[in-house]
């Protein structure tokens, strides 16, 4: 056994989902435990995760926001070791084999953050492609979907900040940091982003939370250089 369950976000992805949990079921290094938690779909998506049947877990989000839903979820794993996925993005096959590798080969690290490489969703007409930006090559992660990381990390640094879905990473890192978790860089290819008309990062309400979470770190920054 790997030891380690995987949380999904999902909301009215059913043009994505099917594939995206089958990159996580198809890995060399296969999961024990998938919990996909789901924020009140209302399209073809819950239809489309219950032909798994007993491979996943649906559970109905209860916090708030994207950080609300992944934090549901590793409140219904019980596996020493947590990894993330959006229903809209895909895994390469050897994720979980080679970030596992590296967090065995390093027990003083709390968790390892991989390389994440954009491509544009095929359904996109030309002139709609036309309008998303796509980085070039292997960028480095910066958020959730990036990370596997020890359960006990959670219990470290508190649970990702209820409400938030943007910018969820960005605050918990920061509280993590200063709880002495350790999040180390590795040189693997962790996470196909696709990029399309609907990501939430397009969305104007994204910046508002960006900037809520921006504030949080920085109020705890200078909270601590006020301090005697």
């Amino acid at each position: 056994m790997t030891h380690v369950g995987v949380v999904v976000r999902t909301l009215n992805s059913a043009r994505y989902v099917a594939a995206s949990i089958d990159s996580v079921l198809s890995q060399s290094t296969p999961p024990d435990d998938i919990v996909v938690v789901d924020g009140g779909s209302t399209d073809d998506t819950l239809d489309i995760l219950a032909s798994f049947g007993e491979r996943v877990r649906v559970l109905p989000q209860r916090r708030r926001g994207l950080a609300g839903a992944a934090q549901d979820g590793v409140d219904a794993l019980s596996l020493p070791i947590v990894a993330f996925q959006d229903s809209d993005d895909l895994w390469p096959c050897d994720r979980l084999r080679d970030m596992l590798a590296a967090l065995t080969a390093h027990p003083d690290w709390d968790g390892v953050m991989g390389h994440v490489q954009h491509f544009v969703s095929p359904e996109l007409a030309p002139e709609e492609a036309s309008r998303v930006a796509v980085p070039e090559g292997w960028q480095p992660g910066a958020g959730l979907p990036s990370l596997v990381v020890r359960r006990s990390a959670f219990d470290r640094a508190g649970a990702l900040l209820d409400g938030l879905s943007a910018g969820e990473y960005i605050e918990w890192s920061d509280r993590a940091t200063r709880a002495g978790v350790r999040i180390a860089p590795v040189a693997t290819l962790c996470l196909l982003r696709r990029v399309h008309l609907h990501n939430f990062t397009r969305q104007p309400a994204s910046k508002q939370d960006y900037l809520r979470a921006v504030r949080a770190v920085m109020a705890r920054r200078r909270g601590a250089s006020a301090s005697p």
